[in-house]
């Protein structure tokens, strides 16, 4: 979408759009960034299943699961996204989000 093609936007689309931004910025950060330390983790890491990070930004519900931020699906992957949790919360507050919760259990 050209922003110069908006001639008017709800308060609640505009949002959602700044939003989106956050989150895409945020998710290749983790990416870069958090990623890398799997292979690290490993070594120590441990099985878990069902995690989820769910959280408010500017007003609107979201969760984000393991294959959001570049993991597979596997067990494995979802202990490495426990693992990596505080510093998602960290990024995730850092930005304006609030009532952030982890949810996760060993598998």
């Amino acid at each position: 979408m050209n922003m110069n093609e908006i001639k008017e936007i709800t308060k609640k689309k505009a949002e959602k759009m700044m939003n989106r931004q956050i989150l895409d910025l945020l998710i290749d950060k983790w990416k870069r960034e958090l990623l890398p330390r799997k292979e690290e983790w490993l070594k120590n890491g441990w099985p878990s299943k069902l995690v989820q990070t769910s959280f408010e930004l500017n007003g609107i519900a979201y969760e984000i699961y393991p294959e959001d931020i570049g993991l597979g699906g596997d067990c494995w992957d979802a202990g490495f996204m426990e693992s990596i949790q505080p510093d998602i919360e960290k990024d995730l507050a850092a930005y304006g989000a609030m009532h952030i919760y982890h949810f996760g259990f060993l598998d």
